[in-house]
């Protein structure tokens, strides 16, 4: 499950350019959002659309400088805390902003009474798409950009929120180095019973070194036969291609009215 050196060193050089793609991005929204008239849909670019940028852009740099993808060893859970802190601030917003787009719009041309009301406000919702520029409407309807949308973000986004947060395995074992965790897990309780505190630090700083570091990420073990995990890096940046992509056609077709 590791990457080989060429997939790291290809993941490294993918940060940094969706990184750049992402600040261009965010720098066209602000321009777009301070040149909008109404309010409503300027605080919905502004303080919606490129703020969430900024914390997808910042997000990645985050997860790639805390566990990078050539990491040899397991992270220390402080550090895998921190990852999946990021990881939880990267998918919300990464949601939210198809809305912020999705409001703007519905809010530049008044169609907020014409679609049904709030609850219908929504770039992948029928009820919005059929008023959107051809161009638009077409890239959101695609096979591709509607199976990514509702299999993935959809999936993983509502667990986040509503169930089973987001979850970067501590370590991967090989079956010998399974034993020897579990081993010391149940001395861990031996120690505890006979308040044998030195044996039990040691335990605490071997337990750590034990197995390889796991670059996938899930959010529930129980509600799928077999849960979904996905390699961490290459769908962190995935996604904000998918972001970048997006972005730039609404902004290139969103004064288009339906």
């Amino acid at each position: 499950m590791a990457y080989t050196e060429d997939q790291a060193a290809h993941l490294l050089l993918e940060e940094r350019n969706i990184a750049r793609e992402l600040q261009e991005l965010m720098l066209q929204t602000v321009f777009q959002g301070n040149s909008a008239a109404d309010a409503r849909v300027k605080e919905h670019l502004l303080h919606g659309a490129a703020r969430r940028i900024r914390v997808l852009r910042r997000s990645i740099e985050n997860v790639f400088y805390l566990f990078p993808p050539s990491a040899q060893c397991p992270l220390p859970r402080m550090d895998l805390d921190d990852v999946q802190i990021n990881l939880h601030a990267f998918v919300i917003n990464l949601s939210g902003i198809f809305d912020n787009w999705a409001w703007a719009y519905v809010l530049r041309h008044n169609l907020e009474a014409k679609i049904g009301g709030r609850m219908k406000v929504g770039l992948f919702l029928e009820s919005t798409r059929r008023y959107l520029p051809s161009e638009l409407r077409e890239c959101l309807s695609s096979k591709e950009s509607s199976g990514w949308h509702g299999d993935y973000l959809k999936s993983f986004r509502d667990a986040l929120a509503h169930r089973i947060p987001l979850y970067v395995p501590p370590a991967q074992f090989t079956p010998a180095e399974r034993e020897r965790y579990s081993r010391l897990e149940s001395e861990k309780v031996e120690c505890i019973r006979a308040m044998n505190w030195a044996r039990l630090e040691e335990i605490d700083r071997e337990q750590p070194a034990i197995g390889a570091p796991c670059f996938t990420f899930l959010h529930s073990f129980a509600e799928d036969a077999a849960p979904t995990m996905l390699y961490l890096h290459p769908q962190i940046l995935t996604d904000a291609r998918s972001v970048v992509e997006v972005g730039v056609l609404f902004l290139k077709h969103w004064h288009e009215g339906p």
